[in-house]
């Protein structure tokens, strides 16, 4: 065994489905959270917020611009999303067939603290009333 003393990287990311009736905006957010508005960790669900802001794409546009290597929109879902794509398929194109938002991106452990920390997990959060649905279980180091 060869063991090494040195600084040593390894990167993670996760890869994420956020399903939004409309707007995917901070309030709607927290409460499907759970996080009061004067919670202490309303800072740390700010930058996840932020994160996935930042990063989220519609998911047509993503599967446009991977296009290649995928015959259709279906292929391209369960390769991309290798871990629960066909669990994710049905749900995005039933959110599509009544007009929601669907957006595709990753969380990436080479950013910040809080991004790093969420992505080194899997999660869905999703509110009661179906307004929003985040799953972020496509995990990979």
């Amino acid at each position: 065994m060869k063991i090494r003393y040195d600084f040593v990287t390894n990167s993670s990311s996760t890869s994420f489905v956020i399903i939004s009736d409309g707007e995917f905006n901070f309030k709607e957010f927290i409460e499907a959270v759970g996080i009061k508005g004067d919670s202490e960790f309303l800072d740390i669900y700010q930058e996840l917020f932020n994160s996935f802001k930042e990063d989220m794409t519609p998911i047509r546009q993503v599967f446009t611009e991977n296009r290649r290597g995928y015959d259709n929109f279906e292929n391209f879902v369960e390769s991309y999303f290798w871990k629960n794509g066909k669990e994710l398929l049905p749900l995005i194109l039933e959110a599509e067939s009544k007009g929601k938002n669907v957006y595709a991106g990753s969380l990436s452990s080479d950013t910040n603290e809080i991004e790093c920390f969420f992505c080194t997990d899997e999660f869905i959060i999703e509110n009661e009333n179906g307004n929003l649905y985040i799953n972020a279980q496509e995990n990979a180091w």
